[in-house]
């Protein structure tokens, strides 16, 4: 397993933050190389929601599923994406910290043995595209 983990403290309740990362679909307002996201599951959303997101990656568009893989209210938000053999979760923690919340973000990655030797690049490339995304995220939630 490969990866990174980040953290960003955000002066926002931890349901207003928790009520953002458990819909990607509003990734839009505050991801610049999101370009589209929707929701390809109906009701509520919880574990096995499924999302299709397409982003700007080094000039081109990607698309990619993704699918809630944990779901616990204001505390715990789990995505997880596989493409080319490689399962990618991202997974946000959410802890009540003054009158904030304190965000930790794990990105982590899963590959068989084949492609084992690649996550490490694999992570660096998702560590350079979306290692701005808690302080976007912390931007738009407290500009609202």
């Amino acid at each position: 397993m490969s990866g990174f983990t980040l953290e960003e403290h955000i002066a926002r309740p931890p349901k207003d933050v928790f009520d953002v990362l458990a819909d990607p679909t509003r990734a839009t307002v505050f991801l610049d190389n999101i370009k589209e996201s929707r929701r390809l599951t109906d009701g509520p959303i919880s574990v096995g929601t499924a999302f299709r997101e397409t982003r700007v990656v080094n000039g081109r568009e990607a698309t990619a599923d993704l699918v809630v893989s944990v779901y616990e209210p204001d505390t715990h938000i789990g995505i997880s994406t596989e493409a080319e053999g490689i399962r990618v979760t991202y997974d946000y923690r959410l802890v009540p910290d003054g009158e904030g919340t304190r965000l930790t973000w794990t990105c982590q990655l899963e590959t068989g043995r084949l492609r084992r030797l690649m996550l490490p690049v694999v992570s660096a490339i998702l560590r350079k595209e979306d290692g701005d995304h808690l302080q976007k995220l912390k931007a738009y939630l407290e500009a609202r």
